[in-house]
């Protein structure tokens, strides 16, 4: 892309989105970073081992911010930890630039920000917004520095791969999704170890389940894993103020219109705990697996999935012929769901303002994108189909003959590792 064409989506992005103004220094465009790290931070009481991770076996040059937030009703101990945080924030950050001047007789290539964003509206104070205060300000830099580099998204309570920032400062492409694994091994409370194996392999389940009925956007959405080029943010309107799922709803907005990358070379490894703040997610469901007290975790029964690659094969067929005969040819979950939901009306319009079958596949997957998946399993869920254990379904749609839960979350996550040469 042209310069002045990225530069052009960033000043729209400001004018209708964001404010321009900065929050922190200019940059220097002596810098030159390619990389910006934004981590929201709100009542962690670990940021300080996110950053010695970022930080360990430095070569690149990158920035990384930091956003502490919370809302303007916040609980006193939250915002007691989070002054906590900012002081030792600031004394890591002196200790860190001194300790590598040092030792390297040279400035840090890595400098880190810290933006306090706290007493926010209660309307919309959450993860959302704090990623967006930091990503607005990552994308503000970039322009300043005359530099269209990449995004990336990391949470407080992770650890990175020792090439993460290497790798990431090399990666261009518009979209991307680095690889994640949760360290369930170095988890001590036995409950938590197990529920976190559980949760992960239902997260792998889900997208692999997709991945196999069809479904060309077939995704993970873990925030703390995304990168996105500083063009494309300003293009699709950057990242929402959800309180909960914005990673979801940011990936599957851009995700039909730009190539997602998986960056399988670097990796981010997650925190195992529970945690209250959002109303779903992996604290969420950490809090959930304790409360039952274990037992089976339940999930997507595997003939959803195979129901959807049967509405998948469909699709050219609603553009070439009638699509109530098309319909009426549906199995009676697929027919129920297209009915319900009134997907014929939307097929028609999209064929009507398509001028041939790419471009109607392209627009019907717009239409039909990852909150329309969603929609579509919980409704053959609870219409036909009900939970079964992940042990249970999670071989099965792999074709694996195994019910452990450990044994088969590490094959799944072999099917994203790439194949050693």
């Amino acid at each position: 892309m042209a310069q002045k064409d990225w530069r052009d989506y960033a000043k729209a992005y400001f004018k209708r989105f964001a404010s321009p103004e900065p929050i922190l220094c200019e940059p220097t465009s002596a810098h030159g970073q390619a990389t910006t790290v934004v981590i929201p931070c709100c009542n962690e009481p670990d940021l300080i081992g996110t950053l010695n991770s970022l930080t360990q076996g430095e070569t690149v040059n990158a920035e990384i911010i930091v956003v502490v937030n919370h809302s303007e009703n916040a609980s006193e101990a939250v915002k007691a930890q989070n002054q906590k945080t900012i002081a030792e924030f600031h004394t890591w950050n002196r200790e860190y630039a001194k300790d590598w001047e040092a030792l390297h007789k040279v400035s840090r290539p890595t400098k880190a920000f810290l933006i306090e964003a706290l007493d926010l509206p209660a309307k919309h104070a959450g993860v959302g917004l704090a990623r967006k205060i930091g990503m607005d300000e990552a994308l503000r830099r970039f322009v300043k520095q005359d530099r269209c580099g990449s995004i990336v998204c990391l949470d407080a309570d992770c650890q990175v791969s020792l090439n993460y920032l290497a790798c990431l400062s090399q990666f261009s492409g518009p979209l991307g999704h680095v690889s994640y694994e949760h360290r369930w091994q170095d988890e001590a409370d036995p409950e938590l170890r197990s529920g976190i194996i559980h949760y992960e392999l239902f997260l792998r389940y889900y997208v692999e389940g997709l991945r196999q009925a069809g479904f060309p956007h077939a995704i993970p959405t873990v925030g703390s894993c995304m990168v996105v080029r500083a063009d494309v943010y300003a293009k699709y309107q950057g990242m929402n103020r959800r309180k909960a799922g914005e990673d979801f709803y940011f990936l599957h907005r851009i995700a039909p219109h730009e190539r997602l990358a998986h960056i399988t070379s670097a990796m981010v490894f997650p925190s195992c705990r529970t945690s209250d703040r959002v109303p779903f997610g992996t604290g969420k469901a950490q809090q959930d697996w304790l409360n039952q007290g274990g037992g089976e975790y339940l999930t997507y029964d595997p003939v959803i999935f195979e129901e959807f690659s049967q509405l998948l094969k469909k699709v050219g067929d609603f553009y070439s012929g009638t699509p109530e005969d098309v319909a009426m040819g549906l199995s009676q979950a697929n027919k129920q769901f297209v009915s319900e939901l009134k997907c014929l009306e939307k097929i028609k319009l999209i064929r009507a303002n398509t001028r041939d079958l790419d471009q109607f596949k392209k627009q019907f997957f717009i239409w039909f994108d990852g909150f329309m998946c969603m929609k579509y399993v919980h409704f053959l869920r609870d219409q036909f189909y009900t939970n079964k254990p992940i042990t249970e379904v999670a071989g099965l749609l792999i074709k694996v003959k195994s019910t452990d839960a450990a044994a088969l979350l590490e094959r799944y996550r072999l099917i994203e590792r790439p194949v050693e040469a």
